[in-house]
């Protein structure tokens, strides 16, 4: 995947934290070796590293800023950090892959998409936006059959009435 780093946020405290958790994405393959032994033990990497609770709720917050503002190549840092600390989080998984779609990376968008479902697989904003990469990546019946999933797990969901039948709609439109 190459590289969507653009420009630095305005915002200077941001700007640093982006900077920051992407260098250390360099240094990844050793982190993730440390993890393989820990890992066997049951443990995150974000405890591994004594990254505490807070510390994990202030980067969501600032990922989830940055991804409100249309900043998706500075929130992807951050979503990535949260995901590979505790990739057991949907919220975590489901924002990495939010950013990925968005930066037209469809197809790892997808996986992480599918992941979020098999952590929490009534999740129908997931199901919605892994059918629209799969679509995207010209997978129009594995799209469809996730399409169909959706109306199912949505039906008589009043809070999901919206991606039913935008869900609705992509299936006929798939059929013609």
């Amino acid at each position: 995947m190459t590289s969507t780093y653009s420009y630095p946020p305005t915002d200077p405290e941001i700007a640093t934290i982006v900077e920051q958790l992407t260098k250390s994405l360099e240094k990844l393959p050793q982190v993730l070796e440390q993890f393989d032994l820990a890992s066997e033990k049951g443990v995150t990497l974000g405890e591994l590293r004594g990254i505490t609770k807070t510390e994990f709720d202030a980067l969501y917050n600032i990922a989830t800023k940055l991804c409100n503002d249309g900043a998706f190549e500075h929130a992807l840092p951050i979503c990535l950090q949260l995901m590979l600390h505790d990739p057991t989080d949907k919220r975590y998984v489901f924002q990495t892959g939010s950013c990925l779609q968005r930066l037209g990376e469809y197809k790892y968008a997808a996986i992480l998409f599918a992941r979020t479902l098999d952590l929490k697989p009534d999740e129908t904003v997931a199901a919605y936006r892994l059918a629209e990469c799969l679509l995207a990546i010209d997978k129009f019946t594995e799209a469809k059959a996730i399409f169909e999933k959706l109306v199912e797990i949505s039906r008589g969901k009043f809070h999901c009435r919206e991606l039913f039948e935008l869900a609705q709609a992509r299936i006929h439109s798939l059929q013609h």
